[in-house]
């Protein structure tokens, strides 16, 4: 054979072997990415359609499932741990409850931990005694970032470098200020908070008045009197006087039941701190909330602030995906504006989506009118798959 023929020969081989080898590296970088594109299709049609059958369950096998024990907070915490098919170790999320009497055997929560696991994660759901008993308390907080050190240790099924938490209306706020505290800084690359809120008074001034507003963004919602007087009913503990307790559990069990709808008389034997849970209760004015709260006894406007993010994000250092609907009756969608706004102030790095395909924390689907799939369905649908590949990359 000729010389130049066999420089010839050779060269064409090895254009051939840089061809393969970089075919080779491209399929192993891309098909990842491909099959986080594809799941994430299947996962919006499944959270559109929630504790539905979907199309994940063709593709992804069941994960296994147990219970599990750790120290958390001042007690022994019962959990939910949900872990993917097969060997290795996987990316992990803590899923935080909302305020729920079910926990974390609530069939949302073990539909969407199910989910999780067949989608690549390591989940543990939680039971947190101040939500499950229908209350805010700040022990949540710490039960929370107990949580994720539990999930931290667990290194023969976690990667440590790609641990998150999710958490949903009432619980997405203490779940922030669990990811800030510092015990876990380090330990969480995201979080995720759908539904919550930003500063308590706030949500306060919504519930009892039915106002909103962050800086040019306003609104109003008719208040919801269930949700005033259950909230009342549920956190009675926090009055100290027993004939407090006694008289407002009758007028909360009265407004629950469908009483009357004009606020009911003031009685005259509560004490001055029975009172003023009361006044700020009735009251419907938004510009009475903030001095209603300062007159409030210290120790439940100590609780109030200890909830609030706003006094404790500046220390989040993980990734914050916000999600928030609008409309929200519950939680005012300017609660995460402002979220995002004070991450962002504070240089940490914060997604924000604002969704109109759900009501607080559920999906709520408009008529299926060929206007609707266009101006709602089809940018709406864009940006919830968007926010699950987002989701879903975390995991990488």
């Amino acid at each position: 054979m000729p010389w130049g023929h066999q420089v010839l020969m050779g060269s064409r081989g090895r254009r051939w072997l840089v061809a393969f080898i970089a075919v080779t590296f491209g399929v192993i970088v891309l098909a990842p990415l491909m099959w986080d594109a594809v799941l994430s299709g299947m996962l919006t049609v499944e959270v559109l359609k929630p504790l539905h059958p979907g199309p994940i369950g063709w593709v992804t096998r069941s994960p296994q499932e147990g219970r599990v024990t750790f120290p958390g907070g001042h007690r022994i915490m019962e959990a939910n741990l949900y872990t993917p098919a097969g060997r290795g170790k996987r990316a992990a999320v803590v899923l935080v409850h909302g305020v729920v009497g079910t926990g974390k055997d609530d069939p949302r929560m073990v539909w969407l931990a199910r989910l999780l696991a067949r989608s690549g994660f390591v989940v543990l759901v939680p039971d947190f005694s101040g939500f499950k008993s229908l209350r805010l308390r700040v022990s949540d907080i710490r039960e929370m970032s107990d949580a994720v050190i539990y999930l931290h240790s667990l290194h023969e099924r976690v990667l440590p470098g790609r641990i998150g938490m999710i958490g949903f209306s009432y619980g997405a706020g203490p779940m922030l200020i669990a990811a800030a505290d510092p015990r876990v800084e380090g330990r969480l690359k995201f979080v995720v908070s759908f539904g919550g809120y930003y500063d308590l008074v706030q949500v306060i001034k919504f519930v009892t008045t039915g106002y909103y507003q962050y800086e040019e963004e306003r609104g109003y919602a008719r208040p919801s009197d269930y949700t005033r007087w259950i909230f009342l009913r549920y956190n009675l503990d926090l009055l100290r006087d027993p004939i407090d307790q006694a008289i407002l559990a009758r007028l909360a069990n009265t407004r629950e039941s469908g009483g009357p709808g004009e606020s009911p008389a003031l009685p005259s034997d509560l004490t001055p701190e029975g009172r003023s849970v009361y006044n700020l209760l009735v009251n419907r004015d938004p510009e009475k909330v903030e001095a209603l709260v300062n007159r409030l006894a210290p120790s439940i406007r100590e609780m109030i602030e200890q909830l609030s993010p706003s006094r404790q994000v500046r220390r989040l250092a993980a990734y914050a995906i916000i999600i928030h609907s609008d409309p929200d009756p519950f939680i005012p969608h300017t609660e995460s504006l402002a979220l995002a706004k004070a991450l962002a102030y504070n240089k940490a790095k914060v997604r924000l989506e604002i969704l109109r395909l759900f009501r607080h924390v559920r999906p709520e689907l408009p008529e299926t009118t060929l206007g609707n799939f266009f101006t709602v369905y089809v940018p709406q649908g864009f940006h919830i798959y968007s926010l699950i590949f987002d989701l879903l990359r975390q995991r990488r």
